[in-house]
């Protein structure tokens, strides 16, 4: 799974049942900060099966995915718009993480870092999908 490469995996198992999908994700935005930090945000229509119970209080039909990037310690980016579905790779190579996201021949995102951990997971309602 493209979590297995991540910090905090666990969290995944315990609230979604080892159940979350990045395939066909939306990628929203990217941010560079904190000196070798990164962080990118996806939405997904794929909501899994097991959520947490806080979560059925409430409608949703996406969720809301941030990853962060720490100790950057190389980044590529090639393009001009986020907004695009994509299928992010995530894997580990011997001591680091690498992310890669590529749409077409508009967009490329390639970077390795020493960790990749969740950032966030929450629920949200899209207008878009209803």
């Amino acid at each position: 799974m493209w979590f297995d490469a991540l910090h905090g995996k666990e969290k995944i198992n315990f609230m979604f049942n080892n159940e979350l999908s990045l395939q066909d994700a939306e990628f929203e935005n990217i941010l560079f900060y904190d000196m070798s930090r990164v962080r990118i945000s996806f939405k997904t229509r794929h909501v899994p099966k097991s959520i947490p119970d806080k979560w059925k209080k409430k409608p949703f039909n996406g969720l809301s995915i941030t990853l962060e990037l720490v100790g950057v310690n190389k980044l590529e980016l090639k393009g001009n718009r986020v907004g695009f579905k994509c299928t992010p790779i995530i894997k580990r190579l011997g001591g680091e993480v690498e992310i890669l996201i590529e749409y077409s021949d508009v967009f490329l995102f390639s970077c390795t870092a020493e960790v990749i951990a969740i950032g966030s997971i929450e629920p949200y309602q899209d207008r878009r999908w209803v």
